[in-house]
């Protein structure tokens, strides 16, 4: 324990010795997480809004609402709205309800209130979203003038309390992408530099298995993506005002994610080390993964706006998944059955990887067949 401990500290000087370790480990996700600030920091969320419009009257009047409801939100350009169909299970961005007797209320001349709740959080696309569902129910009680305004709306529904606003979304998918290029630039390249120069045969020499060194760089990796996501959450508390409405619970749900996600990807890392047989390999297998895990993980850049089937698909991925799980977690919403996915797959990725890297990685370069 004492060899392991001493090499995971010198492997952490020497990984922070380097300049363009600590730019792309540390401040470049810094300056992501200002700059992505400046741009979307107060916008609540980014995409579509999903409108689910139940009917407890089912008249002839409550369907012509629906309808003329639904034909003025697709006719406007301000917020892109999505009107679904009741699902069981569902949880829609906005949800109207048309109270049974709205039929007999117009008949009798009298107005009927509409019920409507969010799990929007507080920001431009839930007032734009309410203004709209007030301007084309305006719309509605114009053919009516004569009489009372036959729809209601109630004033704006208070935003969700666990809702995900942009800027918990942000820190956190960078939390994401420091596993991802550690994982992939700091480490595969790394070992493969290290195996390509010879450090494994020297190690050889001293009374240690091999294996021991690379356990101890995995570790220094852990430390460092520890560190430097610690970093993100304590600039955007202070500076951006960032708060996490989980309890201790839901912090230590979001920190076990984060560490299966940690040996996840570095258990990948440690496979493209063991197929690559040179240091350009392992830097163009990297970046083939990199840049699109980069678009396409929900990292800084939400995936409402995609069409509906692939941005299903891609909830699937690893990445994806491990970040949806420390989400909920961070919000309070995680839960054993929501995120069995989650932590599954992450660890049928972990075992994977390391039992094909174990069968193919060698210790020095002519091993590699």
């Amino acid at each position: 324990m004492k060899k392991l401990l001493h090499l995971v500290r010198a492997d952490l000087a020497l990984f922070l010795r380097g300049r363009l370790a600590l730019f792309w480990t540390f401040a470049f996700p810094l300056l992501m997480l200002m700059m992505q600030m400046a741009l979307f920091g107060q916008e609540a969320k980014l995409g579509p809004v999903t409108l689910v419009v139940r009917d407890m009257d089912r008249s002839t009047e409550s369907a012509s609402y629906a309808s003329e409801l639904a034909r003025g939100l697709r006719l406007q350009n301000s917020v892109e709205f999505h009107v679904i169909a009741p699902a069981l299970g569902a949880k829609p961005d906005l949800e109207l309800t048309i109270p049974a007797g709205f039929a007999e209320a117009i008949r009798a001349g009298h107005s009927t209130e509409m019920k409507l709740e969010t799990t929007l959080s507080a920001g431009p696309t839930l007032e734009a979203s309410y203004g709209m569902l007030r301007g084309f129910s305006d719309a509605y009680n114009l053919a009516g003038l004569q009489d009372e305004p036959r729809v209601v709306l109630p004033a704006p529904p208070a935003p969700a309390a666990g809702a995900l606003d942009y800027r918990l979304f942000l820190v956190s998918g960078l939390a994401g992408l420091v596993i991802l290029s550690t994982s992939l630039m700091g480490f595969a390249g790394p070992l493969v530099a290290a195996r390509e120069g010879g450090m494994f045969r020297l190690y050889q020499l001293f009374p240690m298995p091999t294996g021991v060194v690379v356990l101890a760089w995995c570790l220094s990796r852990l430390v460092v993506i520890v560190l430097a996501s610690a970093a993100m959450f304590a600039v955007a508390w202070a500076v951006y005002g960032v708060k996490v409405h989980a309890g201790a619970s839901g912090i230590a749900a979001a920190s076990g994610m984060l560490a299966l996600g940690c040996a996840a990807f570095l258990a990948l890392g440690l496979l493209l080390a063991a197929l690559s047989r040179s240091v350009a390999g392992v830097t163009m297998a990297s970046n083939l993964l990199y840049f699109p895990l980069l678009f396409s993980g929900n990292l800084m850049i939400p995936l409402g706006g995609l069409p509906p089937l692939l941005r299903d698909a891609l909830e699937y991925l690893p990445l994806n998944a491990m970040m949806a799980s420390i989400r909920h977690a961070l919000t309070g919403s995680m839960s054993w059955k929501g995120d069995a996915y989650s932590i599954a797959v992450l660890i049928a990725m972990m075992c994977a990887c390391l039992v094909l890297a174990v069968r193919r990685f060698g210790w020095t370069p002519r091993d590699l067949h």
